[in-house]
């Protein structure tokens, strides 16, 4: 496999790809190549197996009914 070595890139780039790098718990390497590789994908959707997704999570997950003031306790206990 052939090696190549990036130049030129800003400290912030830099900064940015060790992040992404810490947050998907990969090396600094691994996190390029695969940001590389998904640039060159074709990125193509399945629409069939992502329904049958979201079907079997909605199953796991059980029907959920909330009143509208509920609702609005949630949203506002979510907030300092």
């Amino acid at each position: 496999m052939p090696d190549v070595a990036l130049r030129g890139l800003s400290p912030g780039l830099h900064q940015a790809l060790k992040e992404a790098a810490e947050e998907n718990h990969r090396s600094l390497n691994g996190e390029i190549l695969v940001r590389l590789e998904r640039s060159f994908r074709p990125f193509i959707v399945d629409v069939d197996a992502l329904l049958a997704r979201v079907a079997a999570r909605r199953n796991r997950l059980g029907s959920l009914t909330l009143t509208a003031n509920e609702l609005r306790e949630l949203k506002d206990a979510g907030r300092p």
